[in-house]
């Protein structure tokens, strides 16, 4: 499970619920005080204050939430950032089904490829088959998955 995806969860229990990243782990606030956390560093370690926590609306459901991000390995809880290549006026496309590389749009579809993690970026310099001047290109921040 993503941070986003905890956070996006517990909101919809309730509004009385705040999430925040605190010194990188996942915090819980119900009314302002500090409920739950999960920490960034350690998985499978989920903090409570039972005292506080057994009075709160959808207490059993927001566990379950904390436990699933908990058992999520922490190097997959944050999402992955990707770019757009821009060379020229163009973006890099790659052809889903093929490979084939070529310079078009930025429209991620499911036949075209746009949107590359920063490990797949690496791995396309690598190719003869993509001539381009990789010191040259831009890579544009996405915010899509």
């Amino acid at each position: 499970m993503k941070y986003s995806e905890a956070e996006k969860q517990i909101k919809a229990l309730s509004s009385k619920y705040d999430i925040y990243m605190v010194g990188g782990d996942l915090t819980v606030y119900y009314k302002n005080i500090i409920v739950a956390w999960v920490k960034n560093d350690e998985r499978y370690l989920l903090y409570n204050d039972e005292s506080c926590f057994k009075k709160m609306p959808f207490s059993n459901k927001l566990y379950m939430i904390l436990a699933e991000l908990a058992v999520t390995p922490i190097d997959e809880r944050e999402e992955v950032k990707k770019y757009r290549v821009k060379a020229f006026e163009d973006y890099l496309n790659l052809n889903v089904n093929t490979s084939h590389a070529f310079l078009f749009d930025k429209t991620d579809t499911e036949y075209v490829k746009t949107n590359f993690t920063l490990k797949e970026i690496e791995q396309l310099k690598q190719r003869d088959d993509i001539p381009l001047d990789w010191n040259k290109v831009h890579l544009e921040e996405t915010n899509e998955d």
